[in-house]
C-alpha cells in the first residue's frame, strides 16, 4: 500500500451510551443485561460519497458492514479504533472482525509527528484526539462536538448527535488520508503491522483479565499485617502515619530530628526520601528500616491487591480491565491505563498492570479463566540482541547463537573465571555460580544505554537488592566497556548521526523526531540518550506487533486470545485442548518471523522466544513439550 486509495476505504465510527453515563465506554457491560449499547453508527466511503449506517444499531446492521468490507475488499478506517472494535466484538461479532482489514489514522498522526516525552507533566503531554486534530487542521471546524448530549434520548438531540457523529467519520478519513500522505515507506510498514493487531487488542480490552479475589484479598491482609507491624515499631519513637506520607515532614524527621545522613536531593534541591535514600538508610538505622518496609507494604498493597480487588468489584464481571494502547510511549511500547475519567469521573476498571513486580507473590493475583491456559512468549534477550546488531559488536554477536549465554559470559569476565566452568555451575544451580552470572545480568541490562557507575550501584541496590559498593559498581563498568568495544563506539555514532538527521529510527522503520535545543546543557543528555536507546527499544516494539500480526490468523482458528503485553513477553489464554499442539507451533512462528519480508531488514543472529504454561501469571513453568 503506497498511495491513499479513497476507493477502498471505509470509514466508520460508533456513539455510545450506558445505564450509567461512564458505561458508555465500557462495551463489557454488554454481557451484563445489556447495561451497554450504541447509540449510532456511521460508515462512509469517499469516492462513493454515501453514507450509511443508523441510530440504535442492530447486531445485523454491523454485521452488514462488516460483510461489505470483506466481499468487497475494503479496509475500515477508525480513530482510536480499538474502541470500536470492542463495541463490534461486544455484539458478538468475533469471527467477521478477525476478517476485516483495520486502520487507525490516529497511529498514523503519531508516527508522523511525535517526538520524545521528556516532560512528565501530564497537562503538556501530547495527546492525539480527533477533536485535537480537527482543531489543528481545520481549524474553522473546531469545536463541531459543542453541545452534544451523548445520552440523551430527545428526538432533537438524537438527529444532532447523527450528524455530529458523520462528522466524526469525514474527518477520520480525511485526517488519516493527510497523515498517511506524510509517512515514509518505513513508518507506513510499522503502521500496517500495528493495524494488523488492532482487533487482538480489542478483544483484550473488551476480556479483560480474571482476577483470583480470594487470592489477592490474602496478599492484602499479608502487606497490611507487614505494614501494621512496621508501624508499630515506628509508634515507639512516636512516628505518625501522616508524617510517613507526607515527604516534607518525613525529609525532617529524618535528617533534622534524627540526624542521619542525607543521600542526595530531588530536582528542587530538597533533600531526597524515596526509595533509594531510605534503601541506604536502612541498612544503618532500624528507624528508616521500619520506614521502609512501612511504604512498601502500603504502596504494593494498594497498587497490587487492593485496586485489582476494587477493579473487579467495580467491573462486575470477575475481572480487571486495564486498557490496552498500541503505541503509546514513543518508543512504540502499549501501556495500560487502569481508569477511566478523571477526578470525580474517575473509575478504577483495572491496575496498573504494567508496573506490577516479577515476584510470584504478586503475580498470582491473574489467572487463568476455566478451560484456558495462560503462556507466555518472551523475546529471549531482547534488548542485549539488538544492541548487538546496531554496535556491530562482535562478542556480543557471538553471544547470540545458539548455545551461549551472555549474562553467564559477562558474569565470568566480571569475577576473573573461565566461562564455559561459570555455565556448569549455572547449570547445577551452583549459588555463588548464580550470583556471579547474576551480576553478569545486571552489568549487561543496565549498562548498554551509558549508565553511570554510580547509577549501577543504586540499580544493584534498589532494584536488585545486591550489596555493591562504587568501586565494584566501577569495576563492572569499566569490564563492560572493554568488553564490548563497539558499543560505546555505537554510541558516539549515533548521537552524530541524529543530530545530522533531525530523527530517529528503529531497525522496521518506526521514527521519532529529534526536535530541541542539542546546545542545552540540561536537555543534551536526554536528546543523546533518546538517539542511543530509541533504536534499540523501538525495534524491540516493532518485533512484537511484528509478532501478534502474524499469530493474529492462527489465534482466530484457534480460539486464542491475547491477554497482555509486558516488557519482553507476550502473554496468551490458550484453550487447554489446544495447548499441546499451539505452544510448538506459536514459538516456531516467532523464531521465524519475516523480518526481511515485513522490515526489508533480515537480523544477522537468530532472534528467538522462549515459552512458558500455567493456571496463572504467577505460575507460569518453562514448556517442555
Amino acid at each position: 500500500m503506497t498511495s491513499w486509495n479513497r476507493a477502498n476505504k471505509l470509514g466508520f465510527d460508533f456513539e455510545t451510551s450506558g445505564t450509567l453515563p461512564e458505561y458508555a465506554l465500557q462495551p463489557w457491560r454488554r454481557a451484563q443485561g445489556e447495561k451497554f449499547w450504541a447509540t449510532s453508527l456511521v460508515y462512509i466511503n469517499q469516492q462513493l460519497g454515501w453514507v450509511h449506517g443508523g441510530v440504535n444499531p442492530t447486531r445485523e446492521m454491523m454485521a452488514e458492514m462488516l460483510q461489505y468490507a470483506i466481499d468487497n475488499n475494503m479496509t475500515l478506517v477508525g480513530w482510536n479504533t480499538p474502541f470500536d472494535i470492542s463495541v463490534l466484538l461486544a455484539y458478538g461479532l468475533h469471527d467477521l472482525v478477525m476478517r476485516c482489514k483495520w486502520l487507525d489514522g490516529m497511529l498514523f498522526w503519531k508516527h508522523a509527528t511525535v517526538t520524545p516525552e521528556y516532560d512528565t507533566n501530564r497537562s503538556k503531554k501530547k495527546h492525539y484526539g480527533l477533536k485535537g486534530l480537527v482543531a489543528e487542521l481545520w481549524p474553522d471546524q473546531a469545536g463541531y462536538e459543542d453541545d452534544i448530549d451523548f445520552n440523551s434520548t430527545n428526538p432533537e438531540m438524537i438527529e444532532k448527535r447523527w450528524r455530529y457523529n458523520i462528522k466524526d467519520v469525514i474527518f477520520t478519513l480525511r485526517g488519516a488520508e493527510y497523515w498517511w500522505d506524510w509517512l515514509t515507506p518505513g513508518q507506513r510498514r510499522c503502521a500496517l503491522i500495528e493495524a494488523r493487531c488492532l482487533p487482538m487488542v480489542a478483544e483484550a480490552n473488551l476480556n479483560g483479565m480474571p482476577v483470583d479475589t480470594l487470592y489477592a484479598n490474602d496478599l492484602a491482609l499479608k502487606l497490611n499485617a507487614d505494614a501494621a507491624g512496621a508501624m508499630g515499631k515506628l509508634a515507639q519513637w512516636g512516628v505518625k502515619p501522616a508524617v510517613l506520607r507526607s515527604p516534607t515532614q518525613l525529609s525532617r524527621l529524618l535528617f533534622t530530628e534524627w540526624g542521619l545522613p542525607a543521600i542526595k536531593k530531588t530536582e528542587t534541591r530538597a533533600l531526597s526520601t524515596d526509595k533509594e535514600t531510605l534503601h541506604e538508610l536502612s541498612f544503618i538505622d532500624d528507624r528508616a528500616k521500619a520506614i521502609k518496609t512501612y511504604r512498601e507494604s502500603v504502596g504494593n498493597q494498594a497498587k497490587f491487591a487492593d485496586a485489582p480487588i476494587k477493579s473487579v468489584t467495580y467491573n462486575e464481571d470477575g475481572c480487571t480491565h486495564p486498557q490496552a494502547f498500541i503505541y503509546s510511549t514513543y518508543s512504540g511500547r502499549m501501556t495500560y491505563a487502569s481508569k477511566q475519567g478523571r477526578n470525580k469521573d474517575e473509575r478504577p476498571v483495572g491496575f496498573a498492570v504494567h508496573q506490577e513486580k516479577r515476584g510470584k507473590e504478586f503475580r498470582s493475583v491473574l489467572i487463568a479463566p476455566s478451560g484456558y491456559d495462560m503462556v507466555e512468549f518472551d523475546a529471549d534477550g531482547q534488548e542485549f540482541k539488538w544492541m548487538a546488531v546496531a554496535s556491530g559488536d562482535p562478542t556480543m554477536l557471538s553471544l547470540c547463537l545458539p548455545g551461549q549465554d551472555p549474562h553467564s559470559y559477562m558474569g565470568a569476565v566480571i569475577a576473573g573465571r573461565d566461562y564455559f566452568e561459570l555455565m556448569i555451575l549455572v547449570a547445577g544451580e551452583d549459588e555463588k555460580g548464580l550470583l556471579q552470572r547474576k551480576m553478569g545480568k545486571l552489568g549487561n541490562l543496565s549498562l548498554q544505554y551509558r549508565t553511570s557507575a554510580k547509577r549501577l550501584c543504586s540499580v544493584a541496590r534498589v532494584d536488585y537488592n545486591m550489596p555493591m559498593s562504587l568501586n565494584e559498581a566501577d569495576h563492572i563498568w569499566n569490564t563492560y566497556q572493554h568488553t564490548y568495544v563497539m558499543v560505546p563506539v555505537y554510541w558516539d555514532n549515533q548521537i552524530i548521526k541524529v543530530k545530522r538527521d533531525g530523527y530517529v529510527e528503529t531497525f522496521a522503520g518506526r521514527r521519532v523526531q529529534m526536535t530541541g535545543d542539542w546546545n542545552n546543557r540540561d536537555l543534551r543528555w536526554s536528546l543523546e540518550s533518546t538517539a542511543i536507546n530509541f533504536p534499540i527499544q523501538g525495534t524491540g516494539a516493532d518485533q512484537k506487533y511484528l509478532a501478534l500480526a502474524c499469530l493474529r490468523d492462527y489465534c482466530r482458528e484457534h480460539y486464542i486470545r491475547f491477554m497482555l503485553d509486558m516488557h519482553d513477553g507476550l502473554y496468551f489464554l490458550i484453550p487447554k485442548a489446544t495447548t499441546a499442539e499451539a505452544v510448538p507451533y506459536m514459538k516456531h512462528v516467532l523464531d521465524t518471523l519475516p523480518y526481511k519480508k515485513a522490515w526489508g531488514f533480515e537480523p544477522p543472529v537468530p532472534m528467538t522466544f522462549s515459552a512458558k504454561v500455567g493456571p496463572s501469571w504467577g505460575d507460569l513453568k518453562k514448556w517442555e513439550g
